[in-house]
């Protein structure tokens, strides 16, 4: 897995650097430049999602690049090593680009009369607990989740793989959106329901909604769904990566 990583990495350096570099450029010229508050936080808003996107759409075409040349390679590797090369470098992305969002975020926040860092302190622990756990399964998940979509393309067809792949999408997230509202009342596009803050605009605060019993059983219902739901894509990239190797 690490040779792989190691590889991803190398050959995505000046991508993922020079991406990186624009974004930091551009937020600091957003922060000294003399523009609204306003107009400066769209702007990095808008900045930060295509950085995010950029990476997105990288981290696939890794994934998909080194599962099509599976059967080419000398040394033998671990069918899930793609898989936790992939997922380790997708994550590494997805940090660097919070790392870089964060200095922009907590000057943005600072500027607000807010009391956000205060409620944020004194959440329960058993919240920061629940929201570290489910932002690393949301991420894992969904990232699972488009690698089992591309697998699935790729065993099924060799050409219109993309078409395969975006029907195989939008099919497989209706019936798990479905799925997941009926059983715990929520999608899998709904993160982060233990704790939900609002920003007071007469009184300029950022205040908090208690969690009740029902919102915390729905929470641990969707948490462990999607939970089995990762193993289980596990699973079927495994399988399809070896048909795969077994069709050359």
């Amino acid at each position: 897995m690490m040779k792989l990583l190691k590889y991803d990495l190398r050959r995505n350096a000046n991508l993922l650097l020079a991406v990186c570099a624009v974004l930091i450029l551009c937020e600091l010229g957003m922060i000294l430049s003399p523009a609204m508050l306003e107009v400066k936080m769209v702007v990095i808003l808008i900045a930060n999602f295509t950085a995010a996107v950029i990476f997105m759409i990288n981290n696939l075409r890794v994934f998909d690049y080194n599962i099509k040349s599976v059967s080419r390679r000398l040394l033998p590797v671990n069918t899930l090593s793609y898989v936790w090369a992939s997922l380790v470098y997708a994550i590494l992305n997805t940090l660097a680009v919070l790392v870089v969002a964060a200095g922009a975020g907590m000057y943005f926040l600072g500027r607000f009369d807010t009391s956000f860092w205060g409620d944020a302190l004194h959440l329960p622990v058993y919240v920061w607990i629940g929201l570290v756990l489910e932002a690393v399964i949301t991420t894992v998940y969904g990232f699972l989740f488009f690698y089992v979509v591309i697998a699935l393309a790729r065993s099924i067809t060799k050409k219109g793989a993309f078409w395969v792949g975006l029907l195989l999408f939008l099919v497989l997230s209706a019936v798990m959106d479905w799925l997941e509202d009926l059983l715990f009342g929520q999608d899998s596009t709904q993160a982060f329901n233990l704790v939900t803050f609002h920003y007071e605009n007469g009184t300029g605060t950022i205040t908090h909604d208690s969690l009740t019993a029902m919102a915390g059983w729905n929470w641990l219902g969707s948490f462990v769904f999607e939970l089995l739901l990762s193993i289980a894509f596990l699973f079927v990239i495994k399988w399809c990566v070896e048909k795969r190797i077994e069709a050359r």
